[in-house]
């Protein structure tokens, strides 16, 4: 397996390393190793992913203009830049990564993957890799890199991060599925970005996020607990671990056929609100939408219904307690939000702490102060806040409203979905606000359907309790004296 063999990108990659080997630039030297390496066979998936790293950063590099850029140079070198080699995998036994793995794998023969890596996902990289050659589908890596690719983008002018955006869509362009598996918060906290140069790249990858939104490249996606998400959440690390895996394996046939219960009386209703102790009292109209169910086709750890309101119908005030960041690049941490939406927009908002960060985000365009998604978190095996985006949105007893654009799918697991409210924007964000312990409701045309957190209809047990609604003989082993 030769690196430059992968595919037309890899030799669009090995093309530039070509000119910046012909180049009397610093990274002249790293060119032509690389290139070395990119034409020599190999059959060590973990040596393949190590180069393929360094091709992408020297890449950038040259796409971007930076090859003579000293301020660029002296910026990479003030700081610790991790590569593939560098990554870990979480501490559990390989089984356990192995089956979140095959859980994320979606391909079919002739698919094109687009694998998204980051640290924490070292052994579910290997299988990955190791999966789609022995599948004969062809891959695309990504790695991720957010301190490098923040130094990238505040260097580069103007014309050079629109060269990095129509790089990533040459890239995405022939991609049918897309994994990721990237870890949360990094040890330690990314350059701040130039918002300006960001917005200009997120904007510019639109296309991207619509084909994403609307089904077009279908993708499975897991986000790993760290050292550092512990820390702020509170928790010790190993007993984040461990939560983590055991969100991954609930008694998912169950809880799909519960949330297909609840989506109907969601489905069927005009009006829902929702109300808690923190002072959240929103209304909005959900007539005409459908509810999706959401268990770990796309999300590992599930679960989740969700749709969208009618765009100009959101009322009232959301009181969202916890800890928040914005997606993408880690730029910080938003504590205590508050906020006030009338006709659908969103007119008034406060937070304990990083309302600029908010503020920022909610800027990037006029499609991010209105409501693009509804959804109602189901995992019954998550009780509390915690910052890490994908595992917050799935709490059992909570609640989350996406700021910005909304999903464009016709179908959702072989069903027919109505979820597109026409919101338009680059920003979509999930804010989750807890409903369980906080006397949270949930009304569907003035009829209670929620208290505290909890389905009052015993149909829905299992989205309560989990496996102890299940009979302890029906449980797998693990389960059974849990």
């Amino acid at each position: 397996m030769k690196p430059a063999n992968l595919g037309d990108y890899y030799r669009l990659q090995c093309a530039a390393l070509e000119r910046l080997a012909k180049t009397t630039s610093p990274w002249q030297g790293e060119a032509l190793e690389l290139l070395g390496l990119a034409y020599r066979e190999t059959e060590n998936a973990d040596e393949l992913l190590d180069i393929l790293h360094r091709i992408q950063r020297l890449h950038k590099v040259a796409i971007a203009g930076l090859a003579d850029n000293p301020f660029f140079l002296a910026a990479v070198q003030d700081v610790a830049l991790p590569l593939w080699g560098d990554f870990g995998s979480p501490p559990v036994p390989l089984d356990l990564q192995d089956s979140l793995a095959a859980k994320l794998y979606n391909c079919v023969p002739g698919d094109t993957a687009l694998i998204s890596l980051g640290d924490g996902a070292r052994q579910i990289g290997l299988w990955l890799i190791e999966k789609c050659r022995a599948s004969g589908v062809h891959f695309l890596i990504v790695f991720a890199d957010p301190v490098f690719d923040v130094l990238v983008i505040n260097h580069a002018d103007e014309t050079g991060v629109k060269a990095l955006s129509d790089d990533f869509l040459k890239l995405t362009g022939p991609a049918t599925k897309r994994i990721v598996a990237r870890a949360g918060l990094p040890d330690t906290d990314p350059p701040t970005p130039d918002e300006t140069k960001q917005r200009q790249f997120d904007r510019a990858l639109k296309p991207y996020s619509d084909r994403l939104r609307s089904g077009n490249l279908f993708y499975t996606l897991t986000s790993i607990p760290t050292p550092r998400d512990a820390e702020v959440d509170g928790i010790p690390y190993e007993d984040y671990i461990k939560l983590f895996f055991e969100m991954c394996d609930q008694p998912w046939d169950r809880i799909g056929r519960a949330q297909e219960k609840l989506i109907g009386e969601f489905n069927a209703a005009e009006e829902v609100r929702i109300t808690n102790a923190d002072g959240t009292d929103l209304r909005m109209n959900i007539k005409g939408f459908t509810f999706c169910n959401s268990l770990i086709a796309k999300n590992v750890p599930g679960s989740e219904i969700f749709s969208a309101p009618r765009r100009d119908s959101v009322e009232g005030i959301i009181v969202a307690k916890g800890r928040f960041s914005p997606p993408g690049t880690k730029r910080g941490i938003i504590e205590n939000l508050t906020m006030e939406f009338k006709g659908g927009h969103l007119e008034n908002f406060k937070a304990d702490s990083g309302v600029e960060l908010f503020a920022n985000a909610v800027s990037i365009d006029e499609g991010a102060r209105w409501v693009g998604e509804l959804g109602i978190g189901t995992n019954p095996h998550l009780r509390k806040h915690v910052l890490n985006g994908l595992l917050v949105e799935k709490i059992g007893g909570s609640f989350h409203v996406a700021l910005g654009a909304c999903y464009s799918f016709k179908e959702y697991a072989g069903i027919p979905v109505n979820v597109d409210n026409g919101n338009q924007s680059a920003l979509h964000w999930d804010v989750t606000t807890m409903l369980h312990g906080r006397q949270g409701q949930i009304w569907l045309d003035g009829r209670p359907v929620m208290d505290d957190g909890l389905w009052l209809d015993k149909a829905y047990d299992v989205l309560n309790r989990g496996w102890k609604s299940v009979p302890v003989d029906e449980r797998p082993e693990y389960w059974k004296n849990y």
